[in-house]
């Protein structure tokens, strides 16, 4: 077995508890552990590749107008040989606020002092609900803004979202497996 397979199969397991977590303890549980389940996703993956995924890496914001903050950041700064390479946001579903969410605090670590011009954006969730013109205005806007590129990582193997098929009902969904060719595609992305 392989390292990816021994990593699909510990998010399997991990998933296939989300249920159980909502019939126990609620919803906002369920909403932690589902994302919760694709950080970890992303975790096993980066120590598979040396690289370190850091949280809370707070960098500090372009001054404007005399104002900054010092706490910008997103779901995981990814790391290689100590050099920033990556931010990465993650969402169990991604939708439009998210989305929208994401490419401004992406603008804003991009803006940032503290932040190469040589580091890498995406986001990475299981599915989402956001149309197709959303998706292309928001990465459109990424690059208008900072002449980056914006990766868009859909790992699980129904991409939509739908709502009467969540992952957290009570039996556990074929809709949430791995779709094999997109982590793929993610783990190039996070080694090149």
């Amino acid at each position: 077995m392989n390292y990816l397979d021994l990593i699909i199969e510990g998010y399997n397991c991990e998933a296939k508890k989300i249920p159980q977590i909502h019939k126990e303890r609620g919803g906002g549980k369920a909403r932690s552990a589902s994302g919760v389940l694709f950080e970890n996703l992303i975790q096993e993956i980066c120590l598979h590749h040396n690289l370190v995924a850091k949280k809370n890496d707070y960098k500090k914001s372009r001054e404007i107008l005399g104002c900054s903050v010092n706490n910008l950041q997103v779901d995981k700064h990814i790391y290689r040989n100590l050099e920033l390479s990556k931010f990465l946001e993650s969402k169990a579903y991604l939708d439009a606020c998210y989305l929208k969410r994401a490419v401004l605090d992406f603008i804003m670590l991009h803006e940032s002092p503290d932040v190469s011009d040589e580091v890498d954006y995406a986001i990475l969730c299981g599915q989402d609900s956001v149309s197709k013109d959303t998706i292309n205005y928001c990465v459109a806007f990424f690059k208008d803004k900072t002449n980056k590129d914006l990766d868009i990582f859909v790992i699980n193997k129904v991409k939509k979202r739908n709502s009467s098929k969540a992952i957290y009902m009570e039996k556990y969904s074929d809709d949430f497996q791995l779709d094999i060719d997109e982590v793929n595609r993610f783990v190039r992305w996070l080694n090149k």
